[in-house]
C-alpha cells in the first residue's frame, strides 16, 4: 500500500498533467536570471535616483510601511498626483517640501524609466564581499536559460503525450519579458492581446481568438500571456492607445512618462481600465471552469491582495472545478508551531472551514499541506523539497515524481 508521502506526490504529478492548466508566475521564477526581487529593485531604484527626486523617494518611504517596496512608492506618488490635481496651487508637501503636480509626474516617470532598465539589463545586489552586478545594454547580465528550460519541459515533455491540449494560459505579475521570450525561442505558437511585430497595438478582441477565454483554441494558441502588472515594453500612445515599443525606438517618448506598468494591486480603478481591465477578467475567467482545471503558482509570494481575493473568490464559486497547486518557500529557521513559516494568506485560507481548501495544495520547501497546516511529505530540519524552485518545477515537470521521492 503506498505511503501517504507517495499519495501526495503522486497526487501533485496528476494536478501537473491536467488538460486544463494555467500558472500564475511572480519576481521569483526571474531572480536567477539576473533580474532583482522587489525589495533589491526598490533600494537600486533609490540609488538611481538623484537630488529632489531622490529627497522625495527617501521621505515616500519612510512614510510607508516597513514592508512597503517601489510598487508601493508608485501607487503612493499616484495618490499625490491626484490629490495635487484637487487644490488651488496645484501642489503638496512631501516631507518639508512642497513639490508641483509636474514634478511629481516626473518623479513617477523616472521611477518606471528606472525599473524599466534595472529589468532589461539586469541587476544582482551586493551580497557579502561580493560586488553589486550592474547589466547594462552594451554589458547584459539577463540570462534566459531556466525560462527556456521550464517552457521546453512544460510542453514537449509534460504535456506532449496529451490527447486534448488546449492553450495554456500564463498570467505574471513580472514586467520582464523572459517567459514570452521564452516561448518565442521555443516556438510555442502564443499570443499576448497584441497585434504586430515588434511594434504591435493591444487589439485582444481581433488577435487572440477571444483572449478573455484562455482555454478557447479557436486561434490554434499553445499558449497565452496575461500580464496582470504591465510589462517594461508597454507604452501609451498620444494617441492613447497601448502599443508594445520596440527596442531603442524612440515613439512613443519615454519621457511622456506613460510607460505602463501598474504600481499596486490595491488601486482597484486602475483595472477598470483597458488593458487591465481585459487581463484581469481573463484571469476570473481561467479561474473559474465547470471542469476539473488546474492553477499552478510559482515565484509568488501572496503579496497582492486583489490576485489573492481573485484566487479565493474562485475557489469559493460553487461548481467550480478548480484546482491550486502552490509552490512556496518556508524560512530555513525554527518557524512558530501551526503556521509553518507560508504566506499569510494561505495559512488563513488552510484555516479556515470551508470545503474548497481541499482543492488548495501547498507544496512547501519543508513539507506539502493539504486541507489544514498539518505537514505531509515533511522533510528533515536540515533538508528541503527543492519543488520550491523554478528549476525545481522545471525538474517536476520533466522528470515526474521520481525527482522528488
Amino acid at each position: 500500500m503506498p505511503s501517504d508521502a507517495e499519495q501526495y506526490r503522486s497526487q501533485i504529478d496528476e494536478l501537473l498533467n491536467l488538460p486544463q492548466q494555467s500558472w500564475l508566475l511572480g519576481a521569483g521564477i526571474s531572480r536567477n536570471a539576473g533580474i532583482p526581487l522587489m525589495y533589491p529593485l526598490t533600494d537600486r531604484v533609490e540609488e538611481m535616483l538623484s537630488g529632489d527626486q531622490k529627497n522625495d523617494f527617501q521621505a515616500i518611504r519612510s512614510d510607508l510601511e516597513e514592508s512597503a517596496h517601489v510598487e508601493h512608492v508608485l501607487s503612493h506618488i499616484g495618490d499625490l498626483i491626484s490629490l495635487a490635481g484637487r487644490t488651488l496651487t496645484k501642489e503638496i508637501t512631501i516631507g518639508e517640501s512642497r513639490r508641483a503636480i509636474d514634478a511629481l509626474r516626473a518623479l513617477h516617470s523616472h521611477i518606471q524609466a528606472h525599473i524599466r532598465v534595472t529589468m532589461r539589463w539586469g541587476y544582482v545586489p551586493a551580497q557579502g564581499e561580493t560586488a553589486a552586478q550592474i547589466g547594462t545594454a552594451e554589458h547584459p547580465i539577463v540570462s534566459i536559460e531556466d525560462h527556456v528550460s521550464f517552457v521546453k519541459a512544460l510542453f514537449n515533455v509534460r504535456r506532449a503525450g496529451l490527447e486534448r491540449r488546449p492553450p495554456v494560459a500564463f498570467f505574471t505579475t513580472n514586467y520582464d519579458t523572459l517567459i514570452e521570450d521564452a516561448l518565442a525561442m521555443c516556438r510555442v505558437r502564443v499570443t499576448d492581446g497584441f497585434c504586430g511585430g515588434a511594434m504591435a497595438y493591444w487589439e485582444p478582441d481581433f488577435c487572440s481568438a477571444d483572449l478573455g477565454r484562455p482555454f478557447d483554441n479557436d486561434g490554434g494558441w499553445q499558449a497565452k500571456i496575461f500580464k496582470l502588472h504591465g510589462s517594461i515594453d508597454w507604452f501609451v500612445s498620444n494617441e492613447d492607445f497601448v502599443v508594445r515599443r520596440r527596442e531603442y525606438a524612440g515613439y512613443p517618448p519615454e519621457t511622456s512618462g506613460r510607460l505602463l506598468i501598474y504600481p499596486q494591486a490595491t488601486k482597484y480603478q486602475a483595472t477598470q481600465k483597458d488593458p487591465f481591465a481585459s487581463l484581469f477578467a481573463a484571469f476570473r475567467n481561467a479561474l473559474n471552469s465547470n471542469e476539473c482545471s488546474l492553477l499552478a503558482i510559482c515565484g509568488y509570494s501572496f503579496g497582492d491582495e486583489h490576485i489573492n481575493e481573485e484566487i479565493k473568490r474562485a475557489l469559493e464559486h460553487r461548481g467550480n472545478q478548480l484546482n491550486v497547486l502552490a509552490f512556496v518557500k518556508q524560512p530555513d529557521d525554527p518557524v512558530l508551531p501551526g503556521e509553518q513559516g507560508l504566506p499569510p494568506t494561505i495559512v488563513e485560507w488552510l484555516k479556515s472551514e470551508s470545503t474548497w481548501k481541499d482543492r488548495l495544495v501547498i507544496a512547501g520547501s519543508r513539507a506539502v499541506y493539504h486541507g489544514d497546516l498539518t505537514p505531509k511529505c515533511a522533510v528533515n530540519a536540515d533538508s528541503q523539497h527543492s519543488w520550491w524552485t523554478f528549476n525545481g518545477v522545471t525538474n517536476l515537470l520533466r522528470h515526474g515524481p521520481e525527482v522528488i521521492a
